[in-house]
């Protein structure tokens, strides 16, 4: 199962009230499947343009590893050549900062991930993580 459109526009539209709401500027925010296809994504008046690979690369770390990208860089922490490495393999679409949470059923079953960039990583993650919620879905991030 994958996330319909309809959810991630309601995830896109959550986080950008959160985002005004915490008085961000500029922010992108992506959403995608369980394969980190985009299906929605959204950039403040104020964000650059390359904020949307940003967020992107967060949500693909997410959905890759089935975990926030905030806890994924736990794992690559003490081996930084391996995330160069891992980086590289996939075409620089991996990031271990916070900012990209895996979305899911109510049985646990990934449907999706979304991601927030441009505040402090653990603010985007904060972000994703009420947006998510605040759309009627679930993150275990």
């Amino acid at each position: 199962m994958s996330l319909s459109l309809q959810s991630a526009q309601a995830i896109i539209a959550a986080a950008l009230v959160e985002v005004e709401a915490r008085g961000l500027a500029a922010a992108s925010i992506v959403v995608t499947d369980p394969g980190g296809a985009i299906r929605a994504a959204s950039r403040t008046d104020k964000a650059p343009a390359f904020g949307v690979d940003i967020a992107l690369a967060k949500a693909r770390t997410a959905a890759g590893f089935g975990r926030a990208s905030i806890k994924t860089a736990a794992v690559f922490k003490d081996n930084p050549s391996a995330t160069i490495g891992l980086n590289a393999a996939v075409g620089g679409s991996f990031l271990t900062i916070g900012g990209g949470v895996i979305v899911t059923e109510g049985d646990g079953t990934v449907i999706g991930a979304a991601a927030v960039a441009g505040g402090a990583p653990e603010v985007d993650h904060e972000i994703a993580t009420a947006a998510v919620r605040a759309a009627g879905l679930a993150t275990p991030d």
